[in-house]
């Protein structure tokens, strides 16, 4: 008999308790309001620094690269590479620096300018390092107390709870697995069922065993003994940008015992055994397996969906219909009977099994159902 999960019950809120690693608490504005004692406190900087654009605009690197190259050769690169470099952003940025109605982001692009051009001047020019030094000093203090207007502080939010999407199953072996929406390899049986049908198709004979299946059963068995999901397996098969508030590591390694993370990890990793295993019996015990293949593909339409229900034996949480399941159980009643007893709907449709008599794969008869209820009236 399949668990009863009654998370499905209200599975729209069904959600990993996650943190938002990357919410600093501060976040910088594109375009925000200037004191008029920051134009005061640095004019003399706006006015001297127009020399600054002069001086660029008239200078010749590649002469002085030529008679500078033979002296220091990894420094004449790098001077005329910043040099190239700046001429890069050079003109438009003054273009919006000297607009009437300028922006506040444009004086920032033009003290980062200027900041550029005086550090570079210290070696165009080393009889006047002090004054360029001195002057790049300067600019740099400016840039500083100008990151005070354009950066809002606020206390950091960082709990991120992830809603998991309404893609849920019920695994052949009793665990609930979510086949999630963004097409993540380690979870989305999609990728896998591309690899097995071009494994077949090409004669490959990655399934003529049960070491795929086993070996996701065997990683499911240790963390359930375990108790908890390392950083690494969280990020093998969710893979978020938000990380679970590890409390605790073993062996330096970060581990999180959170539940309902827990329990997806554990529905992923079966959900992968569980479909790997009806391939791997495909393989092993039909004669042609890739004629198999092609009849898969012509009675689900290649649907992975399809393919879960009828020939790997998942169980389908309807998402359009409430509290309905979609199940090619053949015994559902009593598989399925904690759910039929709190008011699910269970849809049966027939199976694809394999018959290990005939080494094909077969269809369950459509009438299974009319046999089934003339036999329990008999």
């Amino acid at each position: 008999m399949i668990k009863y999960y009654k998370e499905l019950e209200n599975r729209l809120n069904y959600y990993l308790p996650l943190v938002d690693i990357e919410d600093k608490g501060k976040k910088v504005l594109f375009d925000y309001e200037i004191p008029f004692s920051f134009i005061e406190k640095y004019a003399d900087l706006f006015k001297n620094s127009e020399f600054l654009i002069t001086i660029y605009k008239r200078f010749n690197i590649d002469e002085w690269f030529k008679n500078n190259i033979y002296i220091d050769y990894e420094n004449a690169c790098s001077v005329s590479s910043e040099f190239e470099s700046i001429e890069e952003e050079f003109y438009w940025i003054l273009e919006e620096y000297r607009k009437i109605n300028f922006s506040s982001r444009a004086i920032e692009n033009y003290l980062y300018l200027i900041k550029r051009l005086s550090f570079l001047y210290i070696d165009l020019f080393p009889n006047n390092k002090q004054y360029y030094t001195s002057l790049n000093n300067t600019i740099i203090a400016a840039i500083d107390e100008f990151k005070k207007y354009n950066t809002v502080h606020y206390n950091s939010n960082k709990v991120d709870n992830i809603y998991q999407p309404d893609t849920w199953y019920i695994t052949p072996n009793g665990y609930l697995y979510n086949a999630g929406r963004d097409g993540h390899k380690s979870r989305d049986l999609t990728f896998n069922y591309n690899k097995i049908k071009y494994s077949i198709n090409n004669d490959g004979n990655i399934l003529d065993n049960h070491e795929n299946s086993n070996g996701y059963l065997n990683m499911s068995k240790k963390i359930k003994e375990n108790g908890y999901i390392t950083a690494g397996q969280f990020k093998v098969f969710l893979n978020y940008i938000s990380q679970p508030a590890y409390l605790e590591s073993i062996n330096g390694i970060p581990v999180t015992r959170e539940n309902h993370i827990i329990q997806l990890i554990l529905g992923i990793i079966n959900a992968q055994a569980c479909f790997y295993r009806f391939f791997e019996d495909l393989c092993i015990y039909t004669e042609k397996p890739k004629k198999e293949i092609e009849k898969i593909i012509d009675w689900t339409n290649d649907d992975i969906r399809d393919v879960l229900v009828r020939c790997c034996g998942f169980h389908k949480i309807e998402s359009m219909q409430e509290k309905t399941i979609t199940t090619s159980c053949i015994n559902y009643e009593n598989e399925l009977e904690e759910y039929i007893n709190n008011g699910w709907n269970v849809v049966f449709i027939p199976p694809f099994i394999i018959d290990k008599d005939n080494y094909c794969l077969k269809e369950y008869p459509e009438d299974f159902l009319v046999i089934k209820r003339l036999l329990k009236i008999i």
